[in-house]
C-alpha cells in the first residue's frame, strides 16, 4: 500500500529525509493538480513560525549558516527539465528559503547593529550656558532643547533602556520625538516631567517657583518622594503649572506664546519689574537694580522681543511702566 502524502511526508520531503522509495512516492504527488496548492499551505505556515520566532543572536548566525551552505550550496532540490512540475516545485522552493534567508540576514544586521551600539560606552555631556548665552541642543533621540542662558542640561550621549532621561537647571523649551514606549523624563531636582513627544516649557531655577507651560501635546509632572511619586498634574496644550510652596497652581497660557518662547518673543502677564529684570540679567548678561523698592515690585503687562537690543527693551520697558534708568556697561540702573 501506497503510503499517504500528508503534511508531515511533505516536511519531511523539504528537510531532506525522504528514503529512495518515499522520493519516488512525492514525484508522482508534485504531478497532482492539488500538490501545488497543499505545499502552499506548508510554506505559510513555515513562514508564519519563522515570524513568530522570538531568535537570538546566536540561533540568527546559526541559521544564517545553515542556510547559506545547506540551501544555497547543495541542498536545494535538483532541477531537472525533463519533470516541469519537480523543477516548479524546486524553483518556488528556492525562492522562499532565498526569502527566509534575506531577511533573517536583515534580522542579523539589524541586531548585530544594535549589539554592537548597546557595548558602546554612553557619556554623560554637560551644557553650561552663561548668562547672555542661548544654546540649541539636539539630542540622540533627536529631540530639540533650547537651552536659555545661565541654565544647564545633563544628558546622554545616547539614550538606553526603556526612557530617556536628562536632567535641567534653569529654563528651556522642549520639543520631544515622539517614541511611545520611550517615556521622555525631565528631571528638574524633586520633580520630574514626562512626557512621550510634546512641546513646553519648563522654568526650574534653583530656589524660584517651578513652572511648567505646555505648547502641543500632554505633560505629566510628579513629585518624588522618599519610596514613591505623587502625580502632580497632566497638562495639556494651554495649561501651565507653578509649583510654590509645596502646592501647585494650575493655569491657562496662550500655546503660541509658549512656543514662541525659543524664537526671543517672551510675554510678561503681570509681572513686577523685578521678575523682568531678573529674565532681562540671563537673557543680556547685565545687572539691574533697583533706587526704589517700590518701584520694583510694579506690575507690568507686556509682550518683548529679546532678540532687539537691550537698550531698545529698555526705552520700551521705561515708557509702559513710568521711569527712569541708566546705563552704564553692564549695570542698569532703575529709579
Amino acid at each position: 500500500m501506497e503510503q499517504q502524502i500528508n503534511k508531515q511526508f511533505i516536511q519531511k520531503y523539504l528537510d531532506g529525509k525522504c528514503s529512495s522509495s518515499e522520493l519516488q512516492i512525492m514525484n508522482r504527488f508534485l504531478l497532482r493538480e492539488d500538490a501545488e496548492q497543499i505545499i502552499d499551505q506548508i510554506w505559510a505556515e513555515e513562514w508564519d513560525r519563522f515570524q513568530e520566532t522570538e531568535i537570538s543572536d546566536e540561533e540568527i548566525g546559526h541559521w544564517k549558516d545553515r542556510f547559506i551552505k545547506e540551501r544555497m550550496q547543495g541542498s536545494l532540490l535538483p532541477i531537472s527539465e525533463d519533470q516541469p512540475a519537480r523543477r516548479f516545485f524546486a524553483l518556488r522552493y528556492a525562492a522562499v528559503w532565498l526569502t527566509l534567508l534575506l531577511s533573517l540576514g536583515a534580522l542579523y544586521s539589524v541586531c548585530f547593529h544594535k549589539h554592537n551600539t548597546e557595548t558602546e560606552a554612553i557619556t554623560m555631556l554637560e551644557r553650561n550656558n552663561a548668562n547672555g548665552q542661548r544654546a540649541q541642543v539636539r539630542l540622540s533621540d533627536n529631540s530639540v532643547v533650547y537651552l536659555a542662558g545661565g541654565s544647564k542640561l545633563i544628558y546622554p550621549s545616547r539614550f538606553a533602556g526603556n526612557t530617556r532621561e536628562i536632567t535641567l537647571e534653569g529654563e528651556a523649551f522642549f520639543e520631544i520625538a515622539k517614541n511611545h514606549a520611550k517615556p521622555f523624563i525631565i528631571h528638574t531636582g524633586a520633580i520630574r516631567t514626562r512626557v512621550v513627544g510634546t512641546s513646553f516649557r519648563i522654568n526650574a531655577f534653583k530656589h524660584k517657583p517651578f513652572l511648567v507651560e505646555v505648547a502641543t501635546g500632554k505633560v505629566s509632572i510628579e513629585q518624588q518622594q522618599a519610596k514613591s511619586k505623587a502625580t502632580l498634574a497632566v497638562l495639556t496644550p494651554g495649561q501651565s503649572m507653578l509649583w510654590l510652596h509645596d502646592h501647585a497652581e494650575l493655569g491657562k497660557v496662550n500655546a503660541d506664546d509658549v512656543a514662541a518662547w525659543k524664537n526671543g518673543r517672551l510675554v510678561f502677564n503681570g509681572a513686577t519689574l523685578k521678575e523682568m529684570a531678573a529674565v532681562f540679567e540671563r537673557w543680556y548678561n547685565v545687572k539691574m537694580i533697583f533706587d526704589d523698592p517700590v518701584k520694583a515690585e510694579q506690575h507690568i503687562t507686556i509682550t518683548l522681543n529679546l532678540n532687539i537690543p537691550l537698550s531698545e527693551i529698555m526705552e520700551v520697558l521705561a515708557s509702559t511702566g513710568k521711569f527712569q534708568y541708566e546705563i552704564r556697561g553692564r549695570l542698569i540702573t532703575i529709579n
